[in-house]
């Protein structure tokens, strides 16, 4: 094979470092972008934030006086101190209160002051516990207990790493399972199950004893059938067991305690309210920190701008001169990184709120009469009337909040995809969801919908032409069991 040079001539795309900050300052949520600022403010000492931002009308007037004075000092259209502190674009209105931080504090301080459940078991475990090879068996175990409660490892497992015989691994972990609420300590959920059985006086123990020991899987798919010719009984009696053990049974008993790494708080990045019968668009404060330039650092620069003219009067020495040139290299370079910051998350901010406003208008009816008026939304719909990329709208949306009048949604949920009807019209896919939700939730639990069923109630009911496969993947979708596992038995 012959070798040959030759050049050609390429397009690329290549995004340079402060680029790259851009798209990742866009696409982070409120809470996302509160934790990468932590993190630039340590490598950014010319950074200044603000976590604690006063939503009071006095602070409101004191931020503004002080943007004045730092405007009046340090005002110069080509030195590096300008940077924007400006907020256009977001609408105030300090008639109406921001969210009340304390309450929010309070609910934080609400969850956190819970017992964690490897607290609880050390607690109790440790008032049973007769020597210190227990103890020390027992701290092991519990802490391979996961937050659901079950033991995350075998009992041989755990006598290979402690070094000690399998048998008082099992002596140990039933003291556990003894101890504390009947169910946690299980290796699974039969043993779970039975566990709890020891613990409740229930007429139907034997019964439930074996459907618990060798037709669990059965019962988890409904094969009634099968679970009667075996134990001799009717669906409807198996039907009567089965609610017994959702009733007085916790398949997952250690979700009633802690867990820190679960709270999962629901934190809008934009609040819209109805005022006046429109719809008014407000900044989440309480989670959108103030990032400026701190004042220390503009004044050392305008006081090493002063020594330069010092030198050219010979009043300072060459190495004096050397080495405050270098520090003001390194603060115009760490300046002019902080002004790119603040330019980012004004252009985040602006973006998020005019896609917001563009969405409040295209989904009016939604907003006023529910999710059966949302309109399907692409997003070249909405890059095109906003005049930005496809892409730049999908990072502005991800991972983003609202909270509007009927409750919190992601900003990823009013882009749904829509069906194309005979009359050429689209119908929004969360619409047909909702639709087959509200069927499903009115339907006789004797004898639910099928797929099919559901298929022709959208088409004789609501006037919606879809496919049975459709039905089937939207139901799945919402995680709604079929049919047959709906099913209840007389």
């Amino acid at each position: 094979m012959r070798q040959n040079l030759y050049t050609e001539q390429k397009q690329i795309l290549q995004l340079s470092p402060q680029m790259y900050q851009s798209i990742k300052i866009l696409q982070l949520n409120s809470m996302e972008l509160n934790s990468w600022l932590e993190k630039e403010v340590q490598e950014n000492p010319v950074l200044e934030v603000n976590f604690n931002q006063s939503s009071s009308p006095e602070g409101e007037e004191n931020k503004e006086k002080k943007d004045t004075g730092i405007e009046a000092n340090g005002r110069d259209d080509n030195t590096i101190l300008e940077y924007f502190s400006s907020r256009k674009g977001l609408i105030k209105d300090k008639s109406v209160p921001a969210f009340a931080r304390e309450q929010e504090v309070n609910r934080l301080k609400e969850g956190f002051c819970k017992i964690s459940l490897s607290e609880h078991l050390l607690l109790n475990f440790r008032v049973i516990a007769r020597d210190e090879l227990e103890s020390k068996i027992g701290e092991y175990l519990i802490g391979n207990i996961n937050y659901n409660g079950y033991l995350a490892i075998s009992c041989q497992e755990a006598a290979q790493d402690l070094n000690i015989g399998e048998k008082k691994v099992r002596q140990v972990l039933a003291m556990i399972q003894n101890c504390s609420i009947p169910g946690i300590g299980a290796r699974n959920l039969k043993e779970c199950l039975l566990l709890q059985l020891k613990h409740l006086q229930l007429s139907e123990k034997s019964i439930l004893r074996d459907l618990i020991l060798f037709h669990l899987d059965k019962l988890s798919k409904k094969d009634f059938n099968d679970i009667g010719r075996e134990l001799k009984l009717s669906c409807s009696e198996i039907q009567h067991l089965l609610d017994i053990l959702k009733k007085y049974f916790d398949p997952k008993p250690g979700r009633i305690f802690f867990q820190d790494y679960e709270i999962n708080y629901l934190i809008p990045d934009i609040i819209v309210k109805k005022i006046n019968n429109q719809y008014e668009i407000f900044e989440n404060e309480n989670f959108s920190p103030d990032v400026r330039i701190n004042l220390l650092y503009e004044r050392m620069l305008l006081d090493y701008k002063r020594a330069e003219k010092l030198k050219n009067q010979e009043l300072l020495s060459q190495e004096k001169w050397a080495e405050t040139k270098a520090t003001v290299e390194y603060l115009k370079g760490k300046i002019s990184s902080a002004r790119w910051v603040i330019r980012c998350l004004e252009q985040r901010r602006n973006t998020i709120i005019n896609i917001t406003r563009f969405i409040i208008d295209y989904q009016n009816n939604f907003l006023e009469k529910g999710v059966t008026y949302l309109k399907p939304l692409s997003l070249e719909e909405a890059s095109q009337y906003l005049g930005l990329n496809k892409s730049t709208v999908s990072r502005a949306i991800k991972s983003k909040k609202v909270q509007l009048p009927r409750g919190i949604y992601n900003l990823k949920y009013f882009f749904s995809k829509g069906l194309l009807q005979e009359n050429r019209a689209s119908i929004s896919n969360e619409k047909i969801k909702n639709v087959i939700r509200n069927y499903i939730e009115r339907e006789d639990s004797y004898k639910p919908y099928s797929d099919q069923k559901l298929t022709d109630l959208l088409q004789e009911g609501e006037g919606i032409k879809v496919a049975r496969r459709t039905v089937t993947k939207y139901r799945k979708l919402m995680n709604i069991p079929s049919a047959k596992l709906r099913r209840r038995f007389k």
